[in-house]
């Protein structure tokens, strides 16, 4: 990552004062670093403080609606935001526990199982989904916000679909039944849940389609997410969304039909970036249009 001021992310924040120690991990959005042994530091590389602003009111929000469901799990709430050379930092507690992707989906569906208890609150629903486009609005039907998204973020994709795909899909969608709308994570990948003696206390990463809407859809994509491009992938989601309908009551056709709606709209984020992840979001959708 490059600053305005051509510093190292750690450098940098030496140099604002905060005492880090080393870097903890560094993503698409910035670095993070060990502040001491309860607090992290992050380095914005893309977010302006507005955004920020807002994800901090989400996360205030989750940690509040997670706690009164006495599901625990931590996130990494926005205890501080600053800004230095242009860039906003942000201090967050240290969620404890360590991400295990081989340790299966059990500790993915109890998570989802949490998720789904979790009251709503306002501003659980303030995030766009996703980036550009505009928050869904928990008063209408998830399936409906998701079917409309699908239509307009089809157009991205040009001739990536075949001719039909995108309408029959957002059809399909405006059709599902609707649910009460609960907490939806969005992007639950294994590595998104932090284990302690193999239960899951911390949950990180909310922001790509988080909102509130339907829990099948988190299930749906938790499954696919379970193991993208291993020889094992299609054994994962199937063993994922077993345990889905078993436990949680899904539809296993709906568990479909919302990957293929997670596949379009991540493909439309990617249209410009050709390669396996955008070949493997497309086969989510053409996965649903071979099956109907």
């Amino acid at each position: 990552m490059t600053t305005p001021s051509s510093l190292e992310p750690l450098d940098l924040l030496r140099g604002a004062g905060y005492r880090v120690t080393h870097e903890v991990g560094r993503g698409m959005e910035g670095v993070v670093a060990a502040l001491d042994g309860d607090r992290v530091v992050k380095v914005w590389d893309r977010r302006s403080r507005a955004e920020v602003d807002r994800l901090r009111a989400f996360y205030d929000a989750v940690h509040e609606g997670l706690q009164e469901a006495g599901a625990g799990l931590l996130v990494p709430r926005i205890l501080d935001v600053d800004e230095v050379d242009g860039l906003v930092v942000t201090v967050h507690p240290l969620v404890p526990g360590r991400a295990d992707p081989a340790a299966g989906p059990e500790p993915v569906v109890e998570v989802l199982a949490r998720l789904s208890e979790v009251e709503p609150r306002p501003d659980m629903a303030t995030l766009p989904v996703p980036d550009g486009e505009q928050p869904f609005d928990p008063a209408v039907p998830f399936g409906v916000s998701m079917g409309d998204l699908v239509r307009r973020r089809a157009v991205l994709l040009g001739g990536l679909l075949a001719p039909g795909v995108a309408d029959a899909l957002a059809g399909a969608l405006r059709a599902v039944p609707p649910v009460p709308p609960r907490l939806v994570h969005g992007d639950l990948g294994p590595v998104h849940v932090l284990l302690d003696g193999g239960r899951p206390v911390g949950l990180l990463d909310f922001g790509y389609v988080s909102t509130l809407g339907d829990p099948a859809f988190d299930a749906a994509v938790a499954a696919c997410l379970q193991d993208m491009f291993g020889p094992g992938a299609a054994a994962a989601t199937a063993a994922l969304d077993d345990l889905a309908v078993r436990r949680l009551g899904h539809d296993p056709a709906v568990l479909v039909l919302y990957r293929a709606a997670y596949g379009l709209v991540t493909a439309s984020c990617l249209a410009g970036h050709p390669g396996r992840h955008l070949d493997w979001c497309l086969a989510l959708v053409t996965t649903w249009a071979g099956a109907v």
